[in-house]
């Protein structure tokens, strides 16, 4: 009458091992790091971005701000499928367009007005104002959403990335630097920097 009990016990610690292999399996890793540039006033039209990693990613929204005479942010990462909403909270009149890619002109729109695209193609999209030319911004779309935009000191983080070995890249709007081999393990951080230059 005893064995019953323990034999009870011992497949609930069994499951709850695999549960946590599995769990462990699923949690993703991070890369964090900083870039350097030469020259420096590039630095913030910066990404570190992964190449490929395999995985259906649903689509998603974004806002992306005329404010103060800039788009904000400056830089902004999406994936392939997601919308960008613009917004204009200028008491001016703004256009948005962008002639890279399979380039768009979303036409003049007023203060609180909205204006929509999604992005069906990778790639980098200057995001320009035929009102304003010194306006410029940078809609970044991957094939993933493993991608993060550089801080003012160059610092940058990716989360949740699935365990696996990637070719990690940067994108900078004037300069440039080697792909790196990374590769991530479940709930580890690993640290990467990079020096972008001409």
């Amino acid at each position: 009458m005893r064995a019953q009990p323990t034999r009870q016990l011992r497949l609930t610690l069994a499951l709850a091992a695999l549960a946590a292999a599995g769990l462990a399996r699923a949690e993703g890793g991070t890369i964090k790091g900083k870039v350097d540039a030469t020259p420096p006033k590039w630095l913030e039209e910066t990404v570190v971005y992964l190449k490929e990693v395999p995985g259906t990613y649903p689509p998603k929204s974004h806002a992306l701000d005329q404010k103060g005479m800039r788009f904000v942010p400056h830089v902004m990462t999406v994936v392939v499928g997601d919308t960008v909403k613009f917004l204009n909270h200028d008491s001016l009149v703004h256009n948005v367009y962008s002639p890279d890619g399979e380039g768009y002109n979303l036409g003049s729109f007023k203060q609180d007005e909205e204006r929509t695209y999604t992005f069906s193609k990778p790639g980098v999209y200057s995001q320009l104002c035929s009102i304003h030319p010194e306006m410029l911004g940078y809609v970044f779309v991957g094939q993933n959403p493993y991608a993060s935009p550089v801080d003012k000191k160059g610092a940058y983080e990716i989360k949740g990335v699935p365990p696996g070995t990637y070719k990690l890249s940067v994108w900078n709007s004037h300069l440039k630097a080697p792909d790196k081999t990374v590769a991530v393990a479940a709930g580890k951080t690993l640290d990467e920097s990079f020096s972008v230059k001409r």
